[in-house]
């Protein structure tokens, strides 16, 4: 049962960054430029994402310890890196895309995660909070010689350009794996935790909420005491929710005490990775009451499946585009559908078959021969 207890727990929160990601990208909840954030914006926007980054590392140190030969050797997770990398570049390049897809920055960042698993656990540790700190100071001294500046999508055309394909995956894209192999790392660490007890699950809630309320206060010291008056527009508690108000000075230090969303500033990732592992810990406290483990059985099932769902949902939302249809006009209850939708056919799914078709798929063509 602790097995089981702690994988439904990781797939319980896999499930929620999904939906996160989902409500981002659907509803809209929130304006990056002028910065008017809804309560879904607070809980969602830049938070979803980093959620989904920080279980992609404990994931691969799970299956890189119990299956080293097989799944978790160095050249399946380096094939499945590069599968990754296509399909976010060729999932990209569609025509009306609208979701800035995020699974090529994921290959990268998987491949940059191998050498430090062979740490042990308190190195590992301490690697991983070094470059939490530090990472999104040294992203802000590259982005001046790189003429760095936020992209937009990253696709297939980009490779036309090497050196800016490989910027743009390191330092100036969306995702920028300099900065975002951070919140892996601390997922790996995690992944060395003895999971399946409450007390550890417990302990993951606290610090969460303690580094999440911490850099927010961080961020709202910041805010009144006008430091960041240069770069974020409201000057109020809401402007601990927003993105940077211009995007034309991406090197101002003052960035870095910005807690908004994919700003890759220094509170920014701290705030987070403290959400991120508030989630995690409460997820795996969930799965240790039974009645709720099976209430929540269509979501496990979903989480089992993230790339799969993941693809689903960027293919389904870049149909509406490109084909101009809408399962409901309001995009809350457009989201829902889509959620409802998605997670029902990934039940069903697991229930008839097991493990999701991309990730089959993947697992065969990645797993070493012989």
């Amino acid at each position: 049962m602790a097995v089981t207890r702690r994988l439904d727990g990781v797939d319980l929160a896999r499930a929620v960054a999904l939906i996160g990601m989902m409500l981002v990208h659907i509803v809209l909840t929130i304006d990056w430029r002028t910065g008017h954030p809804s309560v879904a914006g607070m809980l969602a926007g830049g938070r979803a994402a980093p959620l989904f980054a920080l279980l992609a590392g404990l994931s691969l140190s799970l299956v890189r310890s119990r299956d080293p030969r097989g799944a978790g050797s160095t050249r399946a997770v380096v094939v499945r890196s590069v599968l990754l990398v296509v399909l976010g570049l060729l999932l990209g390049s569609l025509e009306s895309a609208t979701v800035l897809v995020i699974l090529a920055f994921y290959g990268v960042m998987l491949v940059a995660l191998l050498p430090f698993l062979r740490l042990p656990t308190r190195p590992l540790g301490l690697v991983a909070a070094a470059w939490l700190l530090l990472a999104p100071v040294v992203h802000l001294l590259l982005l001046g010689p790189l003429d760095g500046r936020y992209q937009g999508q990253l696709d297939l055309a980009d490779l036309a350009d090497p050196a800016g394909f490989v910027a743009e995956l390191l330092v100036t894209g969306t995702y920028p794996a300099l900065v975002w192999l951070g919140y892996l790392l601390a997922g790996a660490w995690i992944g060395r935790l003895p999971l399946e007890r409450a007390r550890v699950a417990a302990g993951l809630a606290g610090a969460g909420a303690l580094l999440l309320v911490a850099s927010l206060a961080a961020g709202l010291v910041a805010l009144c005491s006008g430091a960041v008056d240069g770069v974020v527009r409201d000057s109020s508690w809401r402007g601990l929710f927003t993105s940077p108000g211009t995007l034309d000075d991406v090197t101002d230090p003052a960035r870095l005490l910005v807690v908004g969303e994919h700003t890759s500033s220094s509170l920014n990732v701290l705030s987070a990775t403290g959400s991120a592992v508030l989630v995690l810990g409460l997820c795996l406290l969930l799965v240790h009451v039974r009645p709720a483990r099976v209430a929540v059985a269509p979501l496990l099932a979903a989480g089992s499946m993230p790339l799969t769902m993941y693809t689903l949902h960027v293919l389904w939302t870049w149909s509406e585009n490109a084909h101009d249809w809408r399962m409901a006009d309001d995009r809350h209850v457009e989201w829902a559908s889509q959620v409802v939708v998605l997670v029902v056919a990934a039940w069903l799914w697991r229930r008839a078959w097991g493990r999701g078709p991309l990730e089959s798929a993947v697992r065969a063509v990645s797993l070493p021969r012989g």
